[in-house]
């Protein structure tokens, strides 16, 4: 994959897999809002031809004001060449700089299977969160308790078939998360977390394992994912498991006048 098209084509594509709470489409742009939780989710998808409106900068500037937010833009490869310096002019702040990582998921299966093997853990797979499961989510991520709310609406509006995974130890203290979901020949990982005491024992691996076998059952010829630019733990682990880093991306975050 190394054309500006099928990048458009994935990144708008991994983009209804994480819905916001609303969307509004200004021409190829879709402006996102979901109470300010998670950039991919409070941001304009910027890719494609800039929108005809000649107002359009004006009119996103007001559709995050009118929601207490400030404008936030997610550029990449596919976005308008000169949309980022455009901003960089205008005072926006770069953050969250992060790779889209691809790999065949056939690959994928193979080399991840002997990680299933494990006989020191098992793993519990849901077409949907259970409470159990959102607890540990919220609780090995970190996430602040008025977030749960977005969280549970999001995994909810996330299309089927999709899966959530749990990694058990023997005691039943659940060790890893993570959550596969597949349409047309693709599937997108994300929320993929080991609890912080357990991590550097190969669960990650045993984690990936059980989510690249979903995939394979459910027709994915390809896995996405996207990580932080600057996780060299995370990178090193998918990039051992057969995942490429095919594009960037980053968010423009304006200031609020």
């Amino acid at each position: 994959m190394n054309t500006k098209m099928d990048w458009l084509a994935l990144e708008k594509w991994a983009a209804d897999q994480w819905p916001p709470e609303e969307s509004e489409a200004l021409g190829h742009w879709l402006l996102r809002a979901s109470g300010g939780f998670t950039k991919r989710a409070n941001s304009v998808l910027a890719v494609g031809d800039f929108p005809a409106e000649p107002d359009w900068y004006e009119r996103i500037c007001r559709f995050y004001r009118d929601r207490g937010q400030p404008a936030v833009f997610h550029i990449s490869n596919s976005s308008p060449p000169e949309l980022d310096l455009m901003l960089e002019d205008r005072g926006g702040i770069v953050t969250v700089p992060c790779f889209g990582m691809i790999a065949p998921a056939a690959e994928l299966n193979a080399r991840l299977r002997p990680h299933q093997d494990r006989t020191d853990v098992s793993a519990e797979l849901l077409a949907s969160p259970d409470s159990a499961w959102m607890e540990d989510y919220m609780l090995l991520e970190g996430h602040a308790v008025e977030a749960r709310s977005f969280y549970e609406g999001l995994l909810e509006r996330m299309p089927a078939p999709k899966a959530f995974v749990r990694l058990l130890s023997r005691d039943g203290e659940t060790v890893a998360l993570g959550t596969a979901h597949a349409s047309g020949g693709r599937a997108i990982w994300s929320n993929i977390i080991v609890r912080e005491d357990r991590r550097g024992h190969g669960f990650a691996k045993a984690l990936l394992a059980h989510l690249a076998a979903w995939c394979a059952d459910n027709g994915a010829r390809s896995v996405f994912l996207q990580v932080l630019q600057d996780n060299a733990a995370a990178l090193h682990l998918y990039e051992s498991a057969g995942f490429k880093p095919e594009f960037r991306y980053h968010y423009r975050v304006m200031q609020q006048t």
